[in-house]
C-alpha cells in the first residue's frame, strides 16, 4: 500500500524522465552561461580593443558593437535565472506550468527565427544549426510532449489546451 502511495505521489510531481530533463537542461543553461558571463568579465578590459570579449566564445557571431557592450552580459544573467527556474522546475513540474509554457514557446519562436536569420546568412551562421538552434528546440519538444501527455493523463483538461494559459 504504501508503495502504490510513494509511486502515484512521484506520478503526481511528473514523469520522473521528464524531471531529469529539466535538471539537465538547467545544469547545461546554468553552466554555460555562468562561464560565459565570468569569460565576458575575465576579459572586460579587452572589450574596447578587440571588439568584445563574445568574440572568443560560441557567440563570436554576436555583432553589437562597442556602443552595447552592457547587452551580451545582461542576456547571459538572464540565461542564467533561466537555468535556475528550470532547476525548480524538475522538482514539480506542475508548479511551474506557466514557466514552462513560457519556455516551450519562447524557444521555439527563439529557434525558428535563429533558423531563418542562418538561412539567410548561411556563411557566417551554419554553426547555430549544430548548436543553438538544436539546444533550444529540443527544450521545446521536451516541454511540448510533456505537456501533451500530462493533458492526456488528466481528464479534466482537454489535450487541445495543452500549450494555452494555466
Amino acid at each position: 500500500m504504501e508503495i502504490t502511495g510513494i509511486v502515484n505521489d512521484d506520478r503526481s510531481r511528473g514523469p520522473a524522465a521528464f524531471r531529469v530533463f529539466l535538471r539537465v537542461y538547467g545544469v547545461l543553461t546554468l553552466a554555460i552561461f555562468v562561464l560565459l558571463f565570468v569569460g565576458f568579465l575575465a576579459q572586460s578590459p579587452l572589450l574596447a580593443e578587440h571588439g568584445g570579449a563574445l568574440n572568443w566564445t560560441i557567440w563570436n557571431d554576436v555583432r553589437c558593437g562597442s556602443e552595447h557592450l552592457h547587452v551580451p552580459p545582461m542576456l547571459m544573467v538572464i540565461y542564467m535565472v533561466w537555468g535556475v527556474f528550470l532547476l525548480r522546475a524538475a522538482g514539480d513540474p506542475h508548479d511551474y506550468a506557466s514557466f514552462l509554457n513560457f519556455t516551450m514557446w519562447a524557444n521555439l519562436a527563439h529557434g525558428l527565427l535563429m533558423a531563418v536569420q542562418a538561412v539567410t546568412e548561411i556563411h557566417h551562421y551554419w554553426s547555430k544549426f549544430l548548436t543553438d538552434i538544436p539546444f533550444v528546440m529540443i527544450l521545446a519538444l521536451g516541454i511540448y510532449l510533456w505537456r501533451r501527455s500530462d493533458a492526456r493523463s488528466r481528464p479534466s483538461q482537454p489535450v487541445s489546451d495543452v500549450a494555452g494559459p494555466q
